[in-house]
């Protein structure tokens, strides 16, 4: 990735990152900083879908189930009394990453619509898990004590600082699946996807570079749950279940499948007009619905390449 590239992506990412504070400012209501920290949560999650959906091809319809084992791994571990912010990050990691492995393993052996239900059965198993233990609170969830500190560095119920934190860590998190996608790594994912008969002939090993994707963009959503899990203060069955991965992919689709920016556009697009919608009826979704319809109809690159049309006429390439 060039030096260019990164400081656009930087600067793009801290513009939609001030967003929130900028608002909070403007109205003096500091509740609007949580609905901006849910969009830079939501972006990170989405941006690893896409990572593995719209650079490898691979529909994991199961993906949410990342964001239950991060929230729920600082949830057990808060709740033990460790709440270093180092130590969740640590656990996190290995937890996602383990998981996504053994969950990888199964389902790239597969492919087309037999990968996307057995990455719904596998995360099934989780939500499952989770519902029926007593050790994560059942269906009523597990309550957090504490969110994760940083050695006094900040104060976490701080509205502010606590912004500062999510919006650091997402701009960080978004950054480095950018320069992934961009790299040769990226570039090699994107030949597995296609065409695998002629990237085995080059000398790539098929198999295991979506395996690594895969395993990478699970690690990445794991820490988008410990980032939710924090937020919320609550760990939930909801958190990994079917719908939410759902959720994910509408967000991927209506940013655009593949665009660097889409996860980050279709987040702040779904969640300020859920919330918007959501002040006049509980049945936002009937109306919702065939706006994101209409949006896969007339913009086949999302949001976000509506966009980079907007940018390239300007003569300021994002993409």
């Amino acid at each position: 990735m060039s030096l260019r590239s990164a400081l656009t992506d930087t600067l793009f990412l801290l513009v939609a990152a001030s967003v929130g504070p900028i608002v909070a400012l403007w109205t003096g209501d500091t509740y609007t900083l949580v609905t901006f920290q849910r969009i830079l949560i939501v972006a990170v999650a989405a941006a690893s879908l896409n990572m593995i959906l719209g650079y490898g091809g691979m529909v994991n319809f199961g993906h949410a189930a990342f964001l239950g084992i991060g929230a729920y791994a600082v949830g057990l571990l808060a709740n033990a009394g460790i709440t270093n912010l180092g130590a969740h990050i640590v656990t996190v990691i290995i937890a996602s990453g383990l998981v996504g492995l053994v969950f990888g393993a199964i389902a790239l052996r597969t492919s087309s619509i037999f990968f996307i239900m057995i990455t719904l059965a596998l995360a099934q198993i989780l939500y499952y898990l989770a519902v029926s233990s007593s050790t994560f609170g059942g269906d009523d969830g597990l309550v957090i004590d504490e969110r994760s500190t940083l050695g006094g560095l900040y104060d976490p119920f701080d509205p502010y600082q606590f912004y500062a934190l999510v919006a650091a860590f997402s701009v960080v998190l978004i950054l480095m699946i950018n320069h992934l996608v961009r790299s040769d790594f990226g570039r090699r994912l994107v030949a597995c996807r296609d065409n695998p008969v002629r990237a085995e002939a080059l000398g790539f090993n098929v198999f295991a570079t979506k395996l690594s994707a895969f395993v990478l963009s699970c690690i990445f959503c794991g820490l988008a749950g410990l980032l939710l899990a924090n937020q919320t203060e609550f760990a939930s069955p909801d958190f990994a279940s079917w719908r939410r991965s759902g959720e994910l992919l509408v967000i991927v689709i209506l940013g655009g499948t593949g665009k660097l920016y889409g996860p980050l556009i279709g987040a702040f697009a779904f969640i300020l007009i859920e919330h918007t919608l959501s002040q006049y009826t509980t049945h936002w979704a009937i109306i919702f619905g065939p706006f994101l319809i209409l949006a896969v109809l007339f913009f086949r690159s999302g949001l976000a390449g509506v966009m980079d049309q907007i940018f390239n006429r300007l003569g300021w390439r994002v993409q």
